[in-house]
């Protein structure tokens, strides 16, 4: 399809939009994955406190955070391609749209907008303070992803001095 004619572009905007959306879904379904096998590996080393075992599932567990870390980089490393794209068919298609191409300016006052229309109460209105600071969600889950590689480690440092002092580990 040629992409100089209207019908090209809103191909590859819609194109561009269906593949970011679908690179996000993946995303979470990955980061849900790693959740339920960090979860299992948990349970698992709490209730099995025989030092082989818990060894191996401590060791189990920073691999899966490190994958995990891995992979939430990868998802959004493509996510963010995909916005690039679309910024750009955007800028070419319809430039007066504004959806991915807005600037940091004009996306906070679409925010502070919608925000400003909803009549909240004191405490919603604080929170509405916090969202004004744009928290960004995979960074998050990669963050998530970092701490569980932390928190692995110190359970198996723990584990493993309790067991060489003689006492019950953790």
């Amino acid at each position: 399809m040629d992409d100089t004619t209207l019908e090209g572009r809103v191909f590859q905007y819609q194109t561009a939009l269906d593949t970011r959306n679908f690179e996000i879904t993946l995303f979470w379904q990955r980061c849900n994955y790693f959740l339920v096998l960090n979860s299992a590996l948990a349970i698992g080393f709490f209730n099995l406190q025989t030092p082989g075992y818990a060894i191996l599932l401590a060791s189990l567990g920073i691999i899966a955070s490190i994958l995990w870390f891995a992979v939430s980089l990868g998802s959004k490393f493509w996510q963010s391609r995909w916005e690039q794209r679309l910024r750009e068919v955007e800028n070419r298609l319809a430039p007066e749209l504004t959806f991915f191409a807005a600037d940091r300016v004009v996306v906070r006052a679409d925010v502070e907008q919608s925000l400003a229309l909803s009549e909240h109460g004191a405490f919603r209105r604080r929170l509405d303070r916090l969202v004004l600071c744009k928290p960004s969600v995979s960074f998050m889950m990669t963050l998530l992803s970092l701490v569980f590689i932390l928190a692995w480690g110190v359970a198996l440092v723990l584990f493993c001095c309790g067991a060489q002092s003689g006492c019950d580990g953790i």
